[in-house]
């Protein structure tokens, strides 16, 4: 299960509120199978909801010099400096006092790691997230009492009442379900995003962004070639070094690509066999299999690799059993997964670890904007080189690369990956895209407009809001701890910095990583530039439920509250042969969403009969 917890934070001398507040920390304490961990002072109140010996989270209470409490820290922190770190276990009362002084602000310049912060300074209380979100922060009000919680599922129903549908919300999910603009699918809970603060003692307060790249990126580092492998390959080795030190057992979910290779390298490093288990998902289906890729990197460094069968016969799960969550989420699909796990791989003890992340921050990229990038900077010593990479990295010839990048020489404003994206899926869907701010609304200022960066590190930049999307969204009790220590932030702030055509060095893309861990990695893994995929596993697992499928889109409740036309079901069920690429997508994700309103409804309908 992945770091939970659940906040109250309330007028202290309000005695309404807190007699409510007690009913609410009764309810929490009931509602977990033990009593959860707390943190308490007056007019604020944390419970981690998280399971006993959760190794790799922790509740830090905040002090000043005087002893008095200034709110508390839940999560994981580590101090800025170099090497393998381990986790903070208390912060003192001179830190408190800057971190207080800086309404936050310090701890995302003298600390990382995976954090909710609440701060109490007199009647002033302020939330604040770490810049990847990496745990989930929603928050609603009840009067005069501000509910913080990571996971709605995992919350007692004294959390979940009053509540009413955003299905405007719920549309533009349809659009895009990476989508995360503050909104979930109710109207009265909102979401914190990365780097953003609030005042929660203000009841109308907006969020502000605290953390925002573009500033970082605008100072590029210029560093020999031979010098940018170092930084990156000591930056990701001191990441996953210091997330290996926060937990106990560790499970490498090793795919058999670049990124997840370059971690089990460095997890290699640090870990012993009996901390650590390498264990490979292996998908049978038409796609071709990664199992050969994942045996040549755990060859290369002398470890054994547990193979574990995952076959598109296992049924998707019932559209009655998305848990009752804030939004809907497409791991929904997963349930079920961990049931092909060995019980020694079950333990709350047992942390996962991926490579997630390396395509944003190493780079996984076509475009040939790079060169833009190089010349803006002024720098024309391997000007021949640079355009020759950047038409091999695109795969375009040299007069298509120039053409491409010459409006941006000329002074076109760099474009934002993500609205394109967007705008591309409301083309596909044929919905009015006229009014772009509607569909874009929330979506964080620095993915959007690109201030003064160039082109190609502004492509970078807009893709980021992607990764707060990689993260465990959904509390289950079975569920499987997942860290991604390439979601750090030393490393995303040295690849802000690092140009995109240092990144795809070479005309490759995740060039720079593939020479900085060229001695870690078999050049089987280091040469390869393809990608794995599971298409044809989902495709084939959907033939195989697709009249449970159709018969809950058929008859949902998408379909009663107007998110689905009879007429797009229809279409879409006549391509049972799935020919078109996107059918298999649509439909799943059309899944996802029936069975989050579900759940929704059935929640409404039990507190309404208590």
């Amino acid at each position: 299960m992945p770091p939970c917890f659940a906040c109250l934070a309330w007028p202290a001398g309000n005695e309404d509120a807190t007699r409510r507040v007690e009913h609410l920390v009764w309810a929490l304490q009931t509602h977990q199978p033990e009593r959860p961990s707390a943190f308490r002072m007056p007019g604020l109140y944390l419970a981690d909801l998280s399971p006993t010996g959760h190794p790799a989270c922790r509740i830090l209470p905040l002090h000043n010099a005087e002893g008095v409490p200034a709110g508390c820290l839940y999560g994981t922190l580590f101090r800025r400096a170099a090497g393998s770190l381990r986790p903070l276990d208390r912060l003192s009362p001179e830190e408190t006092r800057r971190i207080c002084r800086t309404g936050g602000r310090a701890l995302m310049t003298e600390y990382w790691g995976h954090y909710v912060l609440i701060l109490k300074t007199g009647d002033t209380i302020r939330l604040l997230v770490d810049p990847v979100s990496a745990i989930p922060c929603f928050y609603r009000r009840h009067g005069e009492i501000a509910c913080v919680f990571s996971h709605l599922e995992a919350c007692p129903d004294e959390f979940a009442t009053d509540l009413t549908l955003d299905l405007a919300s719920l549309r533009r999910l349809r659009v895009y379900d990476k989508i995360q603009t503050g909104r979930t699918a109710y109207c009265e809970i909102h979401e914190l995003g990365g780097g953003q603060r609030l005042e929660l003692s203000r009841p109308n307060a907006s969020p502000e962004t605290i953390w925002d790249p573009r500033p970082l990126a605008s100072q590029p580092l210029h560093l020999s070639d031979q010098d940018a492998a170092e930084a990156l390959r000591e930056t990701v080795r001191d990441c996953v070094g210091s997330w290996a030190s926060a937990c106990g057992h560790i499970a490498m979910d090793l795919s058999g690509g670049l990124d997840s290779s370059i971690v089990t390298a460095c997890l290699a490093r640090v870990c012993n066999d009996k901390r650590l288990d390498i264990v490979h998902h292996h998908i049978r289906a038409a796609d071709a299999p990664e199992l050969v890729h994942a045996q040549a990197t755990c060859a290369h460094l002398g470890l054994d690799i547990l193979a574990l069968d995952v076959a598109p016969s296992r049924a998707l799960p019932d559209p009655d059993a998305h848990p009752p969550s804030a939004r809907p989420w497409r791991n929904f699909l997963g349930l079920g997964f961990d049931k092909i796990l060995p019980d020694r791989l079950r333990s709350p003890g047992t942390t996962f670890f991926t490579g997630q992340g390396g395509d944003h921050l190493f780079l996984m990229t076509r475009s040939p904007l790079g060169l833009t990038d190089y010349i803006r900077q002024g720098a024309y010593a391997r000007l021949w080189t640079e355009w020759l990479n950047a038409a091999r990295l695109s795969d375009t010839s040299l007069w298509k690369t120039f053409a491409s990048n010459l409006p941006y020489l000329l002074g076109r404003p760099a474009r934002s990956a993500l609205e394109t994206a967007i705008m591309g899926r409301l083309d596909r869907l044929d919905l009015p895209g006229g009014k772009s701010g509607e569909w874009l609304e929330g979506l964080p200022d620095w993915a959007l407009r690109p201030g003064d960066l160039p082109p190609g590190k502004f492509e970078q930049i807009s893709t980021l809001p992607h990764l707060y999307q990689i993260r465990d969204p959904l509390a289950r009790a079975s569920g499987r701890h997942v860290i991604h220590p390439l979601i750090s932030q030393p490393l995303i702030e040295l690849c802000l910095r690092l140009p995109v055509w240092q990144l795809c060095l070479g005309g490759i893309n995740r060039g720079l990583a593939r020479m900085a861990f060229s001695s870690d990695l078999p050049d089987q893994i280091r040469r390869r530039t393809s990608k794995g995929e599971a298409t044809q596993y989902f495709a084939r697992q959907l033939a195989g439920d697709w009249e449970k499928v159709a018969t809950a889109l058929s008859q949902g409740c998408l379909m009663e509250a107007g998110l689905l036309g009879r007429a797009e079901l229809d279409r879409l069920l006549a391509d049972r042969a799935m020919t078109a690429s996107a059918t298999f997508r649509d439909m799943l994700q059309l899944y996802t969403l029936e069975a989050w309103m579900r759940a929704a409804r059935s929640r409404t309908a039990r507190l309404v009969r208590s």
